[in-house]
């Protein structure tokens, strides 16, 4: 499924339980959904239109994976940002990916840096547009470090990182904040294609360092701006969204965050 078919709507006819799972991971991850929203199994059924079986089945796995919060006798809320298990998601990412890119730089071919530069042109095509759809240049960033995996032969680590990622990834979205910021992503992956074309080890590493823990910088500010957003804020002051509504879009419209 491509971004731009995203939607929770109309999705009767893929409304397995296995389906209900990967649809509102997607919506959680992607931040379609507000954290720190109730939702009621009733207006999930409703929804889908599904029975109750697979929904709760959906919601448990989601309880288990840290992204929903199972609430007695309220709901099920969206669970809020986690700075404790967007560390540790990152750290994980930072520790293999850092060996990826030594075997990449080991081994790679002059056919292996094209698929970097063609990663990284579609990334500038798409900051070129007079708005940028903030998920799709997530996405982009994701294909560009995806081939150093593939060429190293770890596709397997890689997907065992984005299926745990769920916090980290809710943070790489708040962050993609000003034009100017995604242009310093792009400069930062222009400077890792050259270092791995001078096959130079510590060039390598000390760019891939300031590329991943941009977060670092920007953590304080998101907290401080956005409280309710984030582990530690009172459920009382949860929300009930809409299910076809999207979060990140309506704090793009209201907050001016991108």
């Amino acid at each position: 499924m491509q971004y731009n078919d995203y939607q929770l709507a109309s999705l009767k006819e893929q409304a397995s339980g296995g389906e209900v799972y990967q649809i509102l991971r997607r919506a959680i991850e992607e931040l379609y959904l507000q954290p720190g929203a109730v939702l009621s199994i009733k207006d999930i059924c409703e929804h889908f239109e599904i029975g109750r079986s697979p929904v709760r089945d959906a919601l448990i796995r989601l309880d288990q994976e840290g992204l929903v919060t199972l609430l007695p006798q309220r709901g099920t809320m969206i669970s809020r940002i986690d700075l404790a298990r967007v560390e540790q998601e990152r750290f994980l990412r930072l520790s293999v990916e850092e060996e990826v890119m030594k075997l990449f730089m080991a081994c790679h071919t002059p056919s292996d840096i094209t698929l970097l530069n063609e990663a990284l042109r579609r990334q500038q095509e798409l900051l070129d547009r007079k708005e940028v759809d903030m998920r799709e240049f997530l996405l982009r960033d994701d294909e560009f470090h995806e081939v150093f995996y593939a060429v190293a032969d770890k596709l397997f680590c890689l997907r065992a990182i984005q299926n745990v990622w769920g916090h980290y990834r809710r943070m790489r979205l708040l962050t993609c904040g000003t034009d100017s910021g995604l242009q310093e992503v792009i400069r930062q992956h222009s400077a890792l294609i050259a270092a791995m074309q001078a096959r130079d080890t510590e060039l390598m590493r000390n760019i891939f360092l300031v590329h991943l823990r941009k977060l670092d910088r920007e953590e304080r500010s998101l907290l401080k701006k956005y409280p309710y957003l984030f582990k530690g804020a009172d459920d009382r002051e949860s929300v009930n969204p809409r299910l076809r509504a999207d979060y990140l879009q309506t704090l793009r419209m209201e907050k001016g965050i991108i």
